[in-house]
Formats: structure tokens, sequence, C-alpha cells
């Protein structure tokens, strides 16, 4: 059972791989980091050049790791890259006075299928939109294979984890029902 699960998870990362993305429908343009797909139009492609084009920001996140009961100490990370609001702007979407684009949502995926979602509310009318960065560098360093070479974080969340995207390779924009 374990060696038929084991050769299912590696046939699943070659088949994702093959293509770059699961969701992408054909192959991905070369050089391209990260796909927009926008309903109703074509696939927008962005390569580390587009994203560096854009404006950067540098976010601290403070961490407090206790070793002990007794003792805790503070450990900060700092990340650099673009604000996701940036990247959706670029693309031509969510202006405010875009009244379909108030009733969209974002998916962030990750190469090996993990998705986290945000509101137009949250990115464009809200504190939060400040805080969810599309990460290039950690600790003025490129991202390391097992996280990048992008990843996509919500500094602002209470528990930034289960909207912390390794191998962030696109966004998705939905409408809601």
């Amino acid at each position: 059972m374990i060696k038929r699960l084991v050769c299912w998870a590696v046939a699943s990362v070659v088949t994702v791989s093959a293509w770059g993305c699961p969701t992408d429908a054909a192959p991905r343009p070369a050089g391209s980091v990260l796909t927009l797909q926008v309903p109703g139009a074509a696939v927008l492609a962005f390569s580390e050049a587009d994203l560096a084009a854009l404006p950067p920001t540098r976010l601290t996140q403070r961490l407090s790791v206790s070793s002990s009961a007794s003792s805790a100490t503070e450990r900060s990370l700092v990340y650099g890259g673009v604000l996701l609001r940036d990247v959706l702007l670029k693309s031509g979407f969510a202006f405010a006075s875009d009244r379909g684009a108030r009733t969209m949502f974002v998916e962030a995926v990750a190469t090996d299928g993990y998705r986290a979602v945000f509101s137009w509310g949250e990115l464009f009318n809200g504190a939060a939109g400040e805080q969810v960065l599309v990460i290039t560098t950690q600790d003025g360093k490129r991202l390391d294979d097992a996280a990048g070479p992008l990843a996509l974080r919500s500094l602002g969340d209470l528990r930034p984890g289960p909207r912390h995207v390794r191998n962030l390779c696109a966004l998705v924009l939905r409408s809601l029902p």
C-alpha cells in the first residue's frame, strides 16, 4: 500500500512539473514563473523581470520562539517581493470603479495543488492588502527550491500558516456564484 502511494505521489509530481502548475491547460511560455487566469481573457504570464518591474515591498514577520516554558526569543524574517494587489492591478484587474471585480476572489495556487483564497475586499478595501506578498526573497536571499521561486504569505493574518503558499505558480480569479 505504501509503495503504491509513493508511486502515485511521484507520478503526480512528474505530471504537475511537466505543465508547471495544476491550473495549466497548456505548456507555459518560457521564462514564466507565475500565471494569472481571468475569466473570459487570455492567460497572462509573468516572468521574474515582470515582477521585478512592480513596486518592491519588504515586510518583516516577528516570531516568538519558545525553547522552554520560561524562556522565549524573538526572531524576525524579512520577506521581499511585490504586493499581490500590485500584480492584479498590473494585469488591469480590480480597479475600484469596476463593480464586477468586487464580486470576485483570487485563488493562489501552488505546484502541489495547495490553494489559498483572498477576496477583492481584503486586497483592495482593507488593511490586509498591504500585507499579502508575492515573495521572491527571504532575509535577502532568493527562496530555496522547497519554497520557491515564488511564495505567497498573508502576513496580516492572525495565523499566517493557512495562507502561506509555497511554490506559488498561478493566480486564478473566480466570480462568486
